[in-house]
């Protein structure tokens, strides 16, 4: 992990990024931001590296309530739009 300490390493690691990762921040950024001026509006980022390990938590502009309603919700999201396609149960006995 690269540890950004100033505006040097930041630009140092966008460097590294190509165009379509530059377009995919720029809209991150704007998500984020969003979540700080519109205090209805409520952000959870998940930073994890592989399954069952550690993961960071960040929430924006949520309580820990709001976090976990917002984790939930996007379980159930998440699981129904990978299931919708999956085939039925059965074909797998």
């Amino acid at each position: 992990m690269i540890d950004i300490k100033n505006a040097e390493d930041m630009e140092h690691v966008l460097s590294l990024m190509d165009t379509e990762q530059h377009q995919h921040l720029r809209m991150l950024i704007s998500e984020v931001i969003q979540c700080y001026v519109d205090e209805d509006l409520h952000g959870l980022l998940l930073i994890g590296r592989e399954q069952n390990q550690p993961m960071k938590v960040i929430a924006i502009n949520a309580t820990e309530m709001d976090a976990a309603a917002l984790l939930s919700t996007a379980d159930m999201y998440i699981n129904y739009t990978v299931m919708e396609d999956a085939p039925p149960k059965e074909n797998f006995n």
